[in-house]
């Protein structure tokens, strides 16, 4: 019985293996993309865009062809760091200079190509970095706040005449889900003009505040007016309100009533024409406001008596 087993597989593996052979001696015609490395010298700004990848379509045998996509050395390593002046590079020429192509392989198709290559005077600006970290907490956690990135911006270096239209640039985008606790974490910046311009620093480091979700309420915080002339008297009805507040359970336990801002500008009151005014409110602490009442104030404006008594 097992000498029969051992009969079936030998058979099948010869089989795979004959199979193997003669399909890849075959001849085949496939797509596929190689990555554009760019190499500039430090006094060098491109100002043209330059894609990311070169499309290819070849032809040859399947060991051949196999080779190439197996193959470490795939990318298209373009150094301009000699060039002087505006030029025009012909990726079909450069192709088996840059890549080890079997010579039983035909390249039937480039695109691009031509590389138009423009030179640009250098400069460098600050920009801000975009968090496009989207972080979602376990049910019944809470973030705190907003997120700490560090540092909030970078430099670019590149063609006066393409970072000068940067306004941010983003970092990558990741889903982090299910998430209990605060956690720092390092992220990439996105390229979003590739080749063309550099990063310092490439990476930034980016914290979240997270804690289990709690609600309080507050009552009796005062409201006061703000800004009363001299000689005038704002009375509010009432004085005081309540809020209901949601949050971390320790950014909650750190709350001090008598903390809470609760105003209102006598400007608005001034200015009012429907009998009563809402209050704005500043937290201690990061947390939210659910709603406060009562919502609306109404008000007496008083003439102070100035006379000497």
């Amino acid at each position: 019985m097992r000498k029969n087993i051992l009969i079936y597989i030998l058979s099948f593996v010869g089989a795979a293996l004959l199979w193997l052979y003669v399909n890849l001696n075959l001849s085949y015609t496939i797509n596929f993309q190689i990555p554009l490395e760019v190499k500039t010298a430090g006094s060098q700004a491109l100002g043209s865009d330059l894609p990311s990848f070169i499309d290819l379509t070849v032809k040859g045998k399947g060991w051949e062809l196999l080779g190439i996509i197996l193959s470490k050395k795939k990318s298209f390593n373009l150094d301009l760091s000699s060039f002087k002046k505006d030029t025009k590079i012909n990726v079909s020429q450069k192709l088996g200079e840059i890549l080890e192509i079997p010579s039983g392989v035909s390249v039937l198709n480039v695109n691009p190509e031509i590389l138009e290559i423009n030179f640009d005077n250098i400069t460098s600006r600050m920009v801000k970095v975009k968090n496009m970290i989207n972080v979602v907490p376990k049910e019944n956690y809470f973030i705190i706040g907003q997120p700490s990135v560090s540092p909030d911006s970078v430099k670019i270096i590149g063609a006066m005449s393409v970072i000068g239209k940067i306004k941010f640039l983003p970092t990558e985008s990741v889903n982090i889900n299910d998430v209990n606790s605060g956690f720092t974490r390092t992220f990439k910046i996105i390229d979003t003009l590739n080749n063309i311009m550099k990063i310092e620093p490439k990476t930034v480091t980016i914290s979240y505040r997270i804690e289990l979700s709690a609600e309080k309420n507050i009552e009796d915080v005062n409201v006061v007016v703000r800004d009363v002339p001299p000689d005038k008297e704002v009375l509010l009805v009432p004085p005081k309100l309540k809020i209901y507040l949601r949050g971390g359970v320790e950014q909650l336990a750190k709350i001090n009533p008598e903390e809470i801002l609760a105003s209102v500008d006598f400007r608005s009151i001034d200015s009012d024409s429907l009998g009563y005014v809402s209050p704005k409110i500043t937290l201690p602490v990061d947390a939210s406001i659910i709603k406060y009442e009562p919502q609306k104030f109404q008000y007496i404006i008083k003439k102070k008596n100035t006379e000497n008594k």
